[in-house]
């Protein structure tokens, strides 16, 4: 398994994709730096650490890292079958199982390589900006698990996109369900908590600090409506069935057409 991913790796590095990925993180990240140096500590929106790590936890979490995951899952299966190599690794002793599982092993991967590298710029930004009255171990290890949730959760919650790339028929198709798939979250995310990975995902956050939470708070304006957020028990079921449900009519999808 190991030496699947790193062929799948060894294959990374002919993909032009990697630079417009790391371009659009850093340039994510360093907009929220940006925002920090210059927005006076005695306004409300930036008078903590907590409102700088917020930030850039939002502008990578709610629509770039989907997105990003949507599209580089999908192109993961759909190089293979428009390059026909897919059938040409099943004459080797590998499993579609493997085949599988290596490629998800690799959106996981980037998944985590963005939350990090975002998290990074975000406590070197802290640094550079000053003046935050609450940048201090605690805090700098609360960001450091929100960051951590996300690039664990975002992926999870992008299995099902997945389900409609192994078939490789098409590129466009899962790259629109994709956008469909997390428009509703952006839109009205507090109805689709504990029913909607992504949406799930923002609860589990929640449990993570006070910071986390007053931002999904405000993300989901959830104290304006009659609903609760769902318990972390809850949001963590709804996610690991789904993507349970999406692994295996993945592995059934892509048994059936090879």
């Amino acid at each position: 398994m190991f030496t699947i991913i790193q062929a799948e790796i060894s294959k990374l590095k002919r993909k032009k994709i990697k630079t417009g990925i790391f371009v659009f993180t850093t340039l994510l990240a360093v907009f929220a730096v940006e925002r920090a140096i210059h927005i006076p500590r005695t306004s409300e929106i930036m008078d903590s650490f907590g409102d700088l790590y917020t930030l850039a936890f939002k502008n990578m979490s709610v629509l770039f890292l989907p997105v990003v995951l949507g599209m580089f899952g999908t192109s993961l299966f759909f190089d293979e079958y428009s390059g026909n190599t897919l059938k040409e690794l099943l004459i080797i002793p590998i499993t579609k199982t493997q085949i599988y599982f290596s490629k998800i092993t690799l959106v996981f991967g980037l998944s985590y390589l963005i939350c990090m590298y975002t998290y990074i710029i975000t406590i070197v930004g802290a640094n550079i900006a000053g003046g935050f009255p609450d940048f201090n171990t605690q805090t700098i290890l609360e960001a450091f698990i929100l960051f951590l949730e996300g690039s664990i959760l975002i992926p999870l919650s992008m299995l099902p996109i997945i389900v409609f790339a192994v078939t490789g028929k098409s590129y466009l198709l899962p790259i629109g369900i994709t956008l469909m798939y997390i428009l509703p979250v952006i839109v009205v995310p507090a109805p689709l908590m504990g029913l909607h990975p992504l949406a799930s995902s923002l609860s589990i956050y929640s449990y993570s600090s006070s910071v986390a939470n007053d931002m999904v708070v405000r993300m989901t304006q959830i104290s304006e409506t009659m609903i609760t957020i769902p318990s972390y028990t809850v949001s963590i079921i709804s996610i690991l069935a789904i993507a349970g449900l999406s692994i295996v009519f993945s592995l059934y999808l892509l048994k059936k057409t090879l």
